[in-house]
């Protein structure tokens, strides 16, 4: 007996103990199990303004308990298992043993964010059009919207503001596909385009691929030569075994449509990718040439994306463009100016998925301070009269060349200037952006070096006088 009570005594020990003896004080841990980033000690980071050290330093206990992981995963497979109860902090369950992402009880009301929203895309499209460039804007729906029979019973999944969204992008003349409609008849069709429990928040393979083939066959309606993914010549159909959900080790035991292409294209992302300007926060950028496609006359594609085409919408474009660049679109579509100029592309693509319209993915005070460029020959229809030319000092442009991209910033603008531009052996123009140095532009390095010594600045007041600056 004595024995036994030693025994208990020690096991209950370790259990106490063994948890404290694991404390994980790494610090940026990523958590595999509900996918976001642990508690920093709160004795270490900075404080932001009035925070509250006790919950703070729950919350680092909470996070970084020796096996927390396998405690929380065991303790949703349990709840899973006896009561048909989804505990997980990243998913819930819906009718049929649906799995959906949380959070579904959270609906946006239609409001200014939206409007300056709609007329960023507004003026992004304004940009491109000027310039001859064919645009399209591309809406996601969200799996609810698809599948919104399987939603959990008694849940009312409003997508009112949707549609006054797209009445505002009506009212703007913006250029648009929804892809909602699609993938619902898709579904009536007896066709699986959202996963039953896997990725709760995106479409699968095959959703991706009639939703890239709705872009490809719109933007064909302006160049000819776009190509669209053939389901018997260019697509390869299977199945895939998934048994955990994604960022997650909860169990789960699904056959998940798998595309694949018959392709060959040239990855030349990391020839841009160290030196390009992108918000850290979501870095996404690729840079995908194919070769066919290019013999074809398919054109250069400047696609700003999220998540829906960044996981599995990528290929299609490849598919279906001679050059793709891909840019994440989250904060870095409000420097649209910037990879424009860079790329020139011969089409542009804004893709959002339902559930980004949020500060945190595009912010508002950002969006609402947008004053993009106009086009230079629409500045300069003006005749004679409104020109003038001068010369700049060499010691008011600074020259940041590097191997691929450089970058040209004046130190001494004029405080009438209302935009400016950058233009190199007449004809290739890029726009002035104000930055933390002045005013900014940025260009290849090969076009930099071929006109060195013919550039020259140009600037437009508002009362629309023009400047010449030779260089």
């Amino acid at each position: 007996m004595k024995i036994l009570r030693v025994m208990t005594c020690v096991l209950f020990f370790s259990i106490i103990m063994v948890p404290v003896l694991l404390f994980n004080f790494e610090e940026g841990v990523i958590s595999e199990i509900d996918n976001r980033e642990l508690a920093q000690n709160p004795f270490l980071k900075e404080k932001e303004g009035e925070e509250d050290l006790t919950q703070n330093i729950e919350n680092y206990i909470s996070d970084r308990i020796g096996l927390r992981d396998e405690m929380i995963l065991a303790y949703t497979v349990l709840n899973d298992r006896i009561w048909g109860e989804m505990v997980h902090p990243s998913y819930i369950y819906g009718e049929d043993r649906y799995i959906f992402g949380a959070g579904l009880t959270v609906y946006p009301c239609y409001d200014d964010y939206h409007e300056v929203f709609a007329n960023m895309v507004e003026q992004v499209q304004k940009y491109c059009t000027e310039r001859d460039v064919p645009f399209l804007f591309v809406f996601n729906p969200a799996k609810p919207a698809v599948l919104t029979s399987h939603l959990p019973k008694g849940m009312n999944y409003d997508r009112s503001w949707v549609d006054l969204f797209l009445e505002a992008l009506d009212d703007r003349g913006v250029r648009y596909i929804d892809n909602t409609e699609l993938l619902q008849e898709k579904v009536k069709e007896g066709q699986v385009v959202f996963n039953q429990k896997y990725d709760a928040n995106h479409w699968n393979d095959l959703g991706a691929l009639y939703g890239s083939n709705n872009i490809l066959e719109t933007l064909k309606k302006d160049i000819k030569e776009i190509h669209i993914c053939d389901m018997e010549e260019d697509v390869v159909m299977s199945e895939n075994l998934q048994t955990t959900l994604p960022a997650s080790k909860f169990p789960i035991h699904e056959m998940v449509p798998q595309v694949s292409l018959n392709m060959d294209v040239m990855d030349i992302t990391e020839k841009y990718r160290e030196e390009l300007v992108i918000n850290p926060s979501f870095p996404s950028f690729q840079y995908y040439i194919n070769s066919k496609r290019k013999k074809e006359g398919a054109p250069r594609a400047l696609v700003f994306q999220g998540s829906y085409m960044n996981g599995l919408g990528t290929k299609y474009l490849q598919n279906g463009f001679g050059e793709y660049i891909s840019v994440h679109d989250y904060q870095n579509i409000i420097n649209f100016p910037y990879y424009f100029n860079i790329f020139k592309p011969e089409c542009v693509v804004f893709e959002v998925a339902e559930y980004t319209f949020t500060d945190a993915y595009f912010n508002f005070e950002r969006m609402n301070a947008i004053r993009f460029n106009p086009e230079l020959r629409n500045a300069m229809d003006l005749g004679d009269e409104y020109f003038q030319n001068l010369e700049l000092g060499q010691n008011e442009i600074t020259i940041e060349k590097e191997k691929v991209l450089t970058k040209v910033v004046w130190t001494e603008v004029n405080n009438r200037v209302a935009f400016g531009w950058l233009r190199l052996g007449g004809s290739i123009v890029s726009d002035f952006m104000w930055g933390e140095s002045g005013y900014e532009t940025t260009i290849l390095t090969e076009e930099y070096e071929r006109y060195v010594n013919e550039m020259e600045i140009i600037t437009a007041e508002e009362d629309g006088f023009c400047t010449v600056y030779s260089l």
